[in-house]
């Protein structure tokens, strides 16, 4: 009999009598968490947290016992990826016949420990939420995507696209960047909105570049790069924001299908398939992969292949600019 799939998202979580919390997301295990928690709160729940690691036999089935305290459970159960034996062997036979009176929340970051249980735990058809650490940029324009759309705010393409300039890279970052947007901000959040809050990040600076260098200004974006620069930043990022641009750009370079498609098989955001399929129509075959070994040759000159990071960043983005005018 095949395994019922009960891998849910983060957005979906809910109390249930076992649930498992699966993955090493800080961002989304903190966030599934706090959606169980305050909804089972509000049977008034007695509270238990715990450690799987240094669990000591018997612990489990006393805390999900009914008490005089209160009739129903909340239990926490952290670091179940580094249980002991007597969890794994107590947990496998709670999941026989749980307290529906309860809710048992485990949090396990990954690994193979506990595997025995996670099984079970899909056979008997008890939900597992979904919070695997978030690799590529389009699965984290998701993840804001999502908290935009659960707080019944509007960001448009570009907003969203300024966005992920700026915080993309880091999860966390990006979590904190929304909740402010949403708390500070009324009606469509837009790429000028987000550039008030966060238009003098790294990040963003770099994305401003690229966008200038892709469209041969090369003026702006010598201005841009030199500014950055002369305030401190790293030629290293910078480098590498304008390289991404040019590489989504290659990925999309003779597609055919609608941004939603073309998203699933490139492994991109439906808006970064948009902007980028606008970009590379200026672009011919020939200057674009000229353009993309210039970006190896500056990425390995900034990590200390040459001998002047501030030189190789300028050059490359010169290149660009001219190469952009090519026909």
């Amino acid at each position: 009999m095949a395994v019922k799939k009960t891998l849910i998202p983060w957005s979906s979580a809910k109390p249930a009598p076992v649930v498992m919390i699966s993955g090493g997301e800080s961002v989304l295990v903190r966030m599934a968490k706090d959606r169980i928690v305050s909804a089972a709160r509000k049977q008034d729940p007695e509270e238990i947290e715990f450690d799987a690691a240094g669990y000591q036999a018997g612990e489990l089935a006393m805390a999900a016992s009914p008490s005089l305290f209160s009739s129903s459970k909340l239990i926490i159960v952290d670091a179940v990826e580094k249980c002991s034996e007597d969890f794994l062997g107590d947990a496998l036979d709670y999941l026989d016949a749980p307290n529906d009176d309860a809710v048992v929340v485990l949090l396990h970051a990954g690994g193979n420990r506990g595997a025995k249980l996670i099984k079970k735990l899909d056979s008997a058809g008890f939900p597992r939420i979904d919070a695997a650490v978030l690799k590529n940029e389009s699965d984290r324009a998701k993840f804001a995507q999502t908290r935009f759309k659960s707080a019944k705010r509007r960001i448009d393409e570009a907003g969203m696209a300024a966005l992920m300039s700026a915080l993309g890279s880091d999860l966390a970052e990006l979590n904190a960047g929304v909740d402010q947007l949403i708390e500070d901000t009324e009606g469509t959040i837009t790429a000028e909105v987000v550039d008030q809050y966060y238009g003098g990040r790294v990040e963003a600076t770099g994305f401003k570049v690229a966008d200038a260098a892709v469209v041969g200004d090369a003026k702006n974006a010598l201005s841009l790069l030199r500014h950055a620069l002369s305030t401190g930043s790293d030629p290293v990022p910078l480098v590498a924001a304008v390289a991404m641009k040019l590489r989504g750009m290659a990925k999309v370079q003779g597609f055919s299908g609608t941004s939603g498609e073309l998203a699933s098989e490139l492994k991109m955001a439906p808006w970064q398939v948009d902007r980028a399929r606008r970009e590379v129509r200026r672009w011919n075959e020939v200057a674009l992969g000229q353009s993309l070994i210039a970006a190896a040759e500056a990425d390995a000159a900034v990590k200390g292949g040459g001998r002047d990071p501030v030189y190789a960043v300028e050059w490359f983005v010169s290149e660009v600019a001219r190469l952009a005018k090519t026909r």
